[in-house]
């Protein structure tokens, strides 16, 4: 294994093409402005930053920053992109790629784009002003994406379609994004303890079943907090649901599970059953929600040990939330 010192004028495609590299060396970027697009075609490379200086800047002429495809075990660390036409860092039928620490702003298309690959960690990286922050599409499964922030993009800040299932979000921020923080379609993900922040739509579970919805917080929607309209046995459990203009859950759905939510402040609804058929809702806490803190249009569902608390005085959503901007968690950023 071998440590290769990299500098803007290397062009870093044909280095690591070339017999000069092999499995399992670093190529260490040294701080510059690289115009530059890299297509890494052997697994295990490892390409990291030196310093916080590492800039690839797309020019709005280049389109791809980074592209992994049919690779294993690379790494990327530490970089910032910026001005592509495409994304910042795509795989593509990959397995076992890490991508971490960057920062990625200004791309025409996705931050960072999964696609058909398995078995990905994404972690701490920071992705702003693109269309998606982080996608996953085309059957991307069991991959891990955790502490990434995505803010300010045109659509989502992170999306999965065409059945990516099997994945975990841990911990990641979504703010200030023009559509869903989280838009998920797939079945058996996990969205463990992730901040939804002043979004249009907070969380949106689509086609599919099984996905756990735990912990996470979800401030100043301005629809819906929490739409699940995917199949059957979504679980949902502990979320917290603050100042929405919409309905703070809003199921439809068979057999989903809604355990000990904590929702306050929306405005159409707290807890909003719509054609949902056999779920159980229980032990969540629900505090002035207009019209309703729990409305059932569904058929079957059970409802036990709610603790429903109706508006104080001068207290109602519009009082509290205002235009649901000026929340307190607005500073996580």
């Amino acid at each position: 294994m071998a440590v290769i010192n990299v500098t803007p004028l290397t062009d870093i495609t044909a280095l690591i093409a070339s017999e000069s590299v092999n499995e399992g060396d670093v190529l260490l970027l040294e701080e510059g402005i690289y115009f530059q697009s890299v297509i890494i075609p052997k697994n295990n490379i490892r390409i990291i930053a030196k310093g916080s200086k590492v800039i690839f800047d797309g020019k709005s002429t280049l389109i791809t920053a980074f592209l992994l495809s049919n690779v294993t075990g690379v790494l990327i660390d530490g970089i910032n992109i910026r001005y592509y036409r495409a994304n910042g860092i795509e795989i593509d039928s990959g397995y076992g790629n890490r991508i971490i620490k960057n920062t990625i702003n200004n791309t025409f298309n996705f931050g960072i784009s999964i696609l058909d690959s398995s078995n990905n960690l994404l972690w701490k990286n920071e992705v702003s002003k693109c269309n998606d922050g982080i996608r996953l599409s085309a059957a991307s499964t069991n991959n891990w994406i955790i502490e990434n922030t995505a803010k300010e993009c045109s659509d989502d800040g992170f999306e999965s379609i065409s059945a990516a299932n099997n994945n975990a979000y841990i911990s990641n921020k979504a703010i200030r994004n023009r559509f869903a923080g989280f838009e998920i379609v797939g079945s058996n993900n996990l969205l463990f303890e992730n901040s939804s922040i002043d979004n249009v739509q907070g969380i949106i579970i689509g086609s599919g079943s099984d996905t756990m919805i735990i912990g996470n917080t979800i401030i100043g929607s301005r629809t819906d907090a929490l739409t699940i309209t995917g199949q059957r046995n979504n679980f949902t459990a502990e979320n917290y649901i603050e100042c929405t203009r919409q309905a703070g859950i809003f199921h439809l759905g068979q057999f989903g599970t809604f355990l000990s939510n904590e929702i306050s402040y929306s405005g159409n609804d707290g807890i909003l059953l719509g054609s949902s058929v056999r779920d159980l809702v229980m032990d969540n806490k629900l505090t002035c929600n207009l019209p309703e803190n729990i409305n059932d249009d569904g058929r079957d569902n059970v409802l036990i040990n709610n603790i429903e608390k109706q508006c104080e005085p001068c207290g109602s959503p519009s009082d509290i939330c205002g235009d649901n901007c000026d929340v307190k968690e607005n500073s996580s950023n």
